[in-house]
């Protein structure tokens, strides 16, 4: 498997880390611009970049015959973004936490959300804390949380405090009980873990060309 890293920030370090030097053909960044021809020489591109930066090279990404995994966050995927992936044949897997954990996460949450119609007087709040450098907030994963969650009405508090890698906290509350779910990231490998194994995954078992959220892919091994 050839591999194309694009971002070299330190989710996109941490890729690379975990990746062997025969797999990294190519590393993107600001000194080093990606183009079709340089990423055709991949099977995989891995896209740990910000949202203005995914949309500047979607031009590329789009003209180039390889599949992506990526990671950005506060980017949203619409549905002529979704038709062109699919005209053009290519392979696409997005989230916006690419934590294996996380897509269990989302059923937790599903199912806490179905609290509300149990007791009327349940309320819900999440918080996110990341550190000072994120420029989305609230974060990616929190606006998961919350659309997970399909209840009424659930605040979102954000918080940015120095090198934290990430932290989401779901606090339940009722008349009677309080409950509260909370997902510490020690350390961005866990991010890119995921994403290494998406690439993996869709490489070995040939995926074929679509668009695919990346819990898709992990319920497919999971729920065997």
């Amino acid at each position: 498997m050839k591999i194309a890293v694009i971002g070299k920030g330190k989710t996109g370090q941490s890729v690379i880390d975990l990746l062997s030097r025969k797999e990294v053909v190519e590393v993107f960044d600001s000194q080093n611009v990606v183009t079709v021809e340089k990423l055709n020489k991949a099977d995989v591109a891995i896209v740990f970049v910000n949202a203005k930066v995914l949309d500047n090279i979607l031009p590329v990404l789009l003209q180039s015959k390889v599949a992506i995994v990526c990671g950005t966050t506060g980017f949203k995927y619409d549905a002529d973004f979704i038709q062109k992936v699919q005209m053009r044949q290519q392979t696409w897997v997005v989230a916006n936490n690419f934590s294996l954990s996380m897509v269990l996460i989302k059923d937790m949450l599903h199912t806490l959300g179905h609290l509300q119609n149990l007791v009327g007087s349940t309320c819900f709040r999440l918080t996110e804390t990341h550190h000072t450098q994120k420029l989305d907030a609230p974060s990616g994963t929190a606006i998961s949380w919350q659309e997970w969650l399909k209840v009424k009405d659930c605040p979102i508090e954000s918080i940015r405090k120095e090198d934290v890698k990430g932290e989401h906290v779901l606090q339940v509350h009722n008349d009677y009980e309080s409950i509260e779910l909370k997902h510490v990231a020690h350390d961005r490998r866990l991010f890119a873990e995921g994403a290494v194994w998406s690439a993996r995954f869709i490489y070995e078992n040939k995926i074929l060309s679509g668009f695919y959220q990346f819990d898709e892919l992990v319920r497919s091994i999971a729920w065997q």
